[in-house]
């Protein structure tokens, strides 16, 4: 936490609320069951909370959604099959861990939330605007 508050960062989670819920509905062996039934995801996070507000460190919960699927080289949406990830994008191609891959996703959503010209993340390789923050309704030709 010293050296988060020394460099004024922020800690990136995603917000897993509910996470039971969505996957105990899928068919799974009994240890797959009884393994993710046993994570303590809210606790872990207010571990997190209390040390970073003890730190005066800014935590940020950020809807999961897309952050292992899509692509921390270049943004776009690959295919992930259980712990590997493959971007589709053909001028990319990555390959590697999804979870790997989702905390480089969040790592720079949180690099890009305290940037004064705003939280937008776009592909480098083709320059259009894509991936997690992309707003609503935004279109090529507001950029």
């Amino acid at each position: 936490m010293e050296t988060a508050q020394g460099e004024g960062a922020l800690i990136v989670l995603e917000d897993l609320t509910g996470i039971r819920a969505r996957t105990n509905g899928q068919r799974r062996k009994k240890m797959e069951r009884r393994r993710s039934n046993s994570w303590a995801f809210y606790q872990l996070r207010e571990f997190i909370g209390y040390k970073a507000n003890l730190a005066s460190v800014p935590v940020v919960l950020h809807d999961p959604r897309y952050t292992s699927q899509m692509c921390a080289s270049c943004l776009h949406i690959g295919h992930r099959s259980g712990k590997r990830f493959v971007c589709r994008n053909p001028r990319c191609g990555w390959k590697g861990d999804s979870d790997w891959n989702a905390a480089m996703n969040l790592e720079t959503l949180g690099l890009n939330l305290g940037q004064p010209r705003g939280p937008w993340i776009h592909c480098t390789l083709s320059g259009q605007p894509a991936g997690l923050l992309k707003p609503p309704g935004f279109s090529h030709g507001d950029a």
